[in-house]
């Protein structure tokens, strides 16, 4: 069964983006790359909501994950691919998160937004939260699960770090619950 990780950054006060949805607030040091690397490694899909995908596109000509099976969920008929890779679906998210759990293969990336996150959190379909925490206060923006409510989920700890820049690495996993409806 393969796991689906929530992997992201967010400020003390937990947001992901600031009130405009910027994240030029993320800072850290240029000759660290926190563990990334490796985990980008252990990932064989990416899961990514549209306005995510958007920004994306917005920062260049180059596509960062060209090398993964992407998959894209929008409403939006005319949201173009970035690179083969790219599939753009109007499916339910968590039905396509419980379907590639099932099967064999890497890593499932969670990569954003916050509520494509909340829906499956929502759904009970994240394995794992890995959450990097930066040493400012926004004092408002989007939540890292955004609007969504859940009820009380306990968390088991998995493990920490510190690393420059005064960032903090969290890792959690989460209790799995039976889905019949995929």
């Amino acid at each position: 069964m393969r796991r689906s990780i929530y992997y992201f950054t967010t400020s003390l006060d937990g947001y992901i983006a600031d009130a405009q949805g910027g994240t030029s607030w993320l800072a850290g040091d240029p000759a660290t790359d926190y563990g990334y690397e490796d985990f980008y490694q252990s990932v064989e899909t990416i899961l990514l909501g549209r306005r995510t995908y958007e920004q994306m596109l917005e920062m260049g000509d180059f596509f960062p994950y060209a090398d993964k099976e992407v998959i894209v969920f929008s409403s939006n008929p005319h949201l173009k691919s970035a690179a083969e890779c790219v599939q753009i679906t109007q499916a339910d998210p968590a039905q396509v998160l419980a379907r590639l759990q099932l099967g064999e293969g890497g890593d499932i990336w969670i990569g954003g937004g916050a509520k494509l996150a909340g829906s499956l959190l929502k759904a009970g379909l994240i394995d794992e939260l890995h959450v990097f925490i930066q040493p400012i206060l926004l004092g408002s923006g989007l939540p890292f699960f955004g609007d969504a409510e859940s009820a009380l989920r306990p968390l088991e700890w998995t493990h920490s770090q510190d690393w420059p820049g005064g960032i903090t690495e969290l890792r959690y996993k989460l209790p799995k619950r039976w889905r019949a409806d995929i």
